[in-house]
């Protein structure tokens, strides 16, 4: 199955909201409710009414110079199970949109989607430290001046970059950091997303970058964590 490239998780611009995750394909097929499935404790802390609280940022790729910042709320206002796990409704505070994510193991987190009936996703994985093999891959639709081309999106689990500081001054020490690079039809490398989770307390940062022909990358927006309620 080939996925269409998805460049963001949830909104591009203040007021545009699409579910833009690009993730690696754990299963697929069929699946639903059915049974009490006992929820998996593991990286990110899902309970009903957990709020996370962000500021989002989009740049200036050519300057580096902030365009806009928005803040925004995800709130867990749901749950379901399906294929033997259970699945969180995370919703935006923008438009109410949502995105379903859920702990597939105590390292690992997966998504789940309905766009061609529903779809099981591999999104994090907690990493062993090398940071220069991909420990998956899968195929994605790439539109470059309206022709179609199949490059592959690679996903790299490790442990780098591991301290953050917020602008509030809080520091995520031991913060986990996956990258999911994509890479065109020629092999060269089109974007990146990295994702920095705290174990116990989910997503601190999300930064998306874009590279030019010459392979030079270029900061095109980040999500900073601003506070959280988690139950």
């Amino acid at each position: 199955m080939k996925r269409t490239i998805h460049m963001f998780i949830f909104l591009l611009t203040a007021g545009t909201f699409i579910l833009l995750f690009s993730c690696s394909k754990s299963s697929s097929g069929g699946g639903g409710g059915g049974g009490t499935v006992t929820p998996i404790s593991g990286l990110f802390p899902f309970a009903l009414n957990n709020t996370w609280n962000y500021r989002l940022k989009n740049y200036d790729t050519a300057t580096g110079n902030v365009i806009d910042s928005t803040d925004f709320t995800l709130t867990v206002t749901g749950q379901t199970t399906a294929n033997g796990v259970v699945y969180y409704q995370l919703k935006n505070s923008l438009n109410n949109s949502s995105l379903w994510l859920g702990n597939l193991s105590s390292t690992k987190v997966g998504s789940i989607d309905s766009v061609n009936g529903i779809t099981y996703y591999t999104l994090f994985v907690k990493g062993t430290g090398d940071s220069t093999q991909s420990i998956s891959s899968w195929p994605v639709n790439l539109n470059t001046s309206g022709t179609p081309c199949i490059g592959t999106e690679k996903l790299y689990a490790y442990y780098a970059d591991t301290t953050l500081i917020d602008l509030d001054g809080t520091v995520y020490t031991n913060s986990i950091k996956n990258d999911a690079v994509i890479y065109d039809c020629s092999a060269q490398k089109n974007s990146a997303q990295i994702f920095f989770v705290q174990n116990g307390l989910g997503l601190v940062r999300y930064v998306q970058y874009v590279y030019n022909a010459s392979g030079n990358r270029f900061l095109k927006l980040a999500w900073i964590l601003e506070s959280e309620t988690l139950h």
